[in-house]
């Protein structure tokens, strides 16, 4: 009953702010929003924003202590307002542009004159077509990327046209960048330098949030695995960091790990794309975040023990065959590889890894928060002010990039 409600609400309104949006005179302003709210995507596209953008940015959210980024663009002139608020739905109304990470009220199909970004969170190979287990299409006018690899393949599932696909690179990964205090580190547990696992999600935490999946799951398997990783790490003086999926329903807490949540990051100040960028390497599966890895050419691992039985497709299909990193075999010297990549501080796999960026034409520019902004006013989705204000120059290519156990 609470979801038939839910439904016939967000359906009002999105007629309505559709109708609205229509016929409502714009004012010189834009909408962000992104989920969680600490997201880089959104975070990123909100600082290039600020900086650059002569209207009002507004930034639309739920309820909650604000976290401390958000706080800190408040101070530089970012207008905060609760999704849930006559305030808030009047702004979307009237802002001229609307950029997002996850969809905003429903969703409402988009017109000309008032342009939806979907800035989405990541490019990767798991299939984001929407089925009755999905949920409802995200209607957008562009969608942004890294790749044309992944990001048309996200674009045909999204009823996004190909040439509506800006491939500018994710903003998140600007934070790669960003300076971390080892007291921050600290703070979470990590007192020295470390590989981060990053897994996605096999049960999630709300059935139904998005995918509603078949009781067999992987987070009992690939124990055995990560003993040895583990144990590989603790004689090189890394730690294990273990990073959950937001949805993940697994906490994934490991004798060993240091495992952090969104929680624990908002509180240490900390961004997750800070925290990648701190590592000296990552351990994933299926998840978009090797992508943006890719930009820092460190060394890379995927430990995938449900191969044979992920119910997600992926596209291409034959990806794990030639990711950029090793394809950890419970039967073949686990994390082998990986750990002699560590050794050599990645010199050993970097031009696989190059190659790999190559293969999938991965956008290697280390500004692209302005990237898009620039993008955007020059398509007129941006047409008040910004066009005179020029990005940040510089780009930087795989392989640049130097990890904290170099620095």
């Amino acid at each position: 009953m609470r979801n038939l409600v839910l439904d016939v609400v967000l359906g009002t309104l999105r007629i309505t702010l559709r109708v609205l949006s229509l016929v409502v005179p714009q004012t010189r302003s834009v909408v962000v929003t992104a989920s969680p709210e600490t997201e880089g995507n959104g975070i990123e596209v909100a600082r290039a924003l600020v900086r650059r953008y002569d209207g009002r940015v507004v930034w639309l959210r739920d309820g909650g202590p604000i976290p401390e980024e958000v706080r800190a663009l408040a101070d530089q002139g970012l207008v905060v307002l609760p999704k849930a608020s006559a305030a808030g739905v009047w702004a979307y109304v009237r802002a001229e542009a609307v950029l997002f990470t996850h969809g905003l009220y429903g969703s409402p199909k988009p017109c000309a004159r008032k342009p939806i970004v979907n800035i989405w969170h990541g490019d990767g190979p798991k299939d984001i077509r929407p089925d009755r287990t999905v949920g409802a299409r995200i209607a957008s006018t562009y969608l942004v990327g890294s790749t044309p690899l992944f990001s048309e393949f996200q674009a045909a599932a999204l009823g996004v046209p190909v040439d509506r696909v800006l491939v500018t690179g994710n903003p998140r990964t600007d934070q790669f960048r960003q300076p971390l205090e080892r007291e921050r580190l600290a703070a979470l547990g990590i007192t020295g330098d470390f590989v981060l696992w990053m897994p996605t999600f096999r049960r999630p935490r709300a059935v139904g949030a998005v995918r509603v999946r078949s009781s067999h799951t992987a987070t009992d398997a690939g124990h055995e695995e990560l003993d040895v990783l583990l144990d590989g790490l603790a004689r090189r003086d890394l730690q294990l960091v273990v990073k959950p999926h937001p949805m993940d329903a697994d906490r994934r807490r490991w004798s060993g790990a240091v495992t952090v949540d969104e929680d624990d990051l908002v509180a240490a100040g900390v961004s997750l794309y800070g925290l990648l960028g701190a590592s000296a390497g990552l351990v994933t599966d299926y998840s978009s975040v090797w992508v943006d890895y890719l930009l820092l050419d460190r060394p890379m691992a995927f430990l995938v023990p449900d191969r044979g039985s992920y119910d997600r497709a992926l596209y291409p299909p034959t990806i794990l065959d030639w990711v950029p990193g090793e394809v950890v075999d419970p039967r073949d010297r686990p994390f082998e590889t990986f750990l002699e990549d560590l050794d050599t501080r990645g010199r050993e796999g970097s031009a696989f890894r190059q190659a790999v960026a190559r293969r999938i034409g991965l956008n290697p520019s280390s500004t692209a928060a302005d990237d898009l902004v620039s993008e955007l006013v020059r398509l007129g989705v941006l047409t008040s002010g910004s066009a005179d204000l020029p990005a940040v120059a510089g780009t930087v290519a795989p392989g640049v990039g130097s990890s904290a156990r170099s620095a």
